[in-house]
């Protein structure tokens, strides 16, 4: 595997957590939301710390800061609506109103793994041995384990 087929694997576990996360929801399955959710901090997590620290660094010559920094509010509006829906899963029921919060924040996540995914078309462009550097950094950013909420309060203290 390489960093682009990673990165492709990545966001499609990414997408398949969130249809299942829409199910669940839908089915106000609270049990099962806290279990996606869960996984989806070990998954989400690194990812976002890999782009977040290296990834879009080094792509932002090709997109330019303006763009960089739109793809880190995307990041941060996944946060918030992660962070809700994990509230409300808290509860031992929904009503109404909790069932169409934990829907609309869930909405509010479905465009940014598409629209991130095609960096790799931006990725294609760089040199092959900055596309293993990469690489190897996101093994070791994977490697840290780093979970979705402790990466969230990293980025808040610094």
């Amino acid at each position: 595997m390489d960093l682009i087929s990673q990165f492709h694997s990545d966001h499609q576990q990414v997408v398949d957590a969130l249809f299942q996360l829409s199910q669940a929801i839908t089915a106000r399955d609270i049990q099962r939301v806290q279990n996606i959710l869960a996984g989806a901090e070990g998954l989400v997590g690194p990812h976002f710390k890999f782009e977040e620290l290296y990834l879009y660094p080094a792509l932002e010559p090709f997109f330019g800061e303006a763009y960089g920094k739109q793809l880190l509010n995307e990041h941060d509006g996944v946060f918030r609506s992660i962070r809700k829906i994990a509230e409300l899963a808290q509860k031992t029921e929904w009503n109404d109103a909790d069932h169409a919060s934990a829907l609309a924040n869930l909405e509010l996540i479905y465009e940014h793994p598409i629209s991130c995914d095609g960096l790799s078309l931006w990725i294609e462009r760089l040199p092959a041995e900055d596309q293993e550097d990469l690489f190897q950094k996101m093994l070791a950013v994977r490697k840290q384990g780093t979970k979705l909420s402790e990466y969230c309060r990293e980025r808040q203290a610094a």
